[in-house]
């Protein structure tokens, strides 16, 4: 089952995950920049973010859409996914004085723990195919 998992659905869920992120980010760019300049982090960091982020996820949703880049891909949403979850789980453990949302969409509807167990979930589903993809248990065509 993980291997149809991996080889089928997780790409395609991953792409539509990016693309719908990185478009609500392009589509409310001045909301999103405004968003980052109340995030617990360097305001200079802010503006760069408000470009790098979407452009990263639409990056990746390409990537993943291509055989070729696939693998290039899954390994670039791991590492969005990754950060995305450390910094929930920064937020969880209070580690930051304020927490403004800057979620987007379905995703602001969802609480922090909420939002934390889908990226943890997604992270995990997006390792398992990585793996399938680095021990060749399968060729896509």
């Amino acid at each position: 089952m993980l291997r149809r998992l991996a080889i089928g659905p997780v790409p395609g869920l991953l792409v539509l995950l990016f693309v719908y992120t990185g478009f609500t980010k392009v589509f409310a760019l001045r909301h999103f920049r405004e968003t980052l300049y109340n995030q617990p982090f360097p305001h200079a960091l802010a503006a760069p973010l408000a470009y790098l982020v979407p452009a990263a996820e639409l990056s990746v949703a390409l990537a993943l859409v291509f055989d070729r880049t696939r693998k290039k891909g899954l390994y670039g949403a791991a590492v969005l996914l990754t950060v995305f979850t450390l910094y929930i789980a920064a937020i969880l453990l209070h580690l930051f004085r304020r927490v403004p949302c800057s979620c987007g969409g379905i995703f602001r509807g969802l609480s922090w723990p909420q939002h934390f167990w889908v990226n943890v979930l997604l992270t995990g589903l997006t390792v398992v195919t990585i793996a399938f993809y680095s021990k060749n248990q399968f060729h896509h065509h």
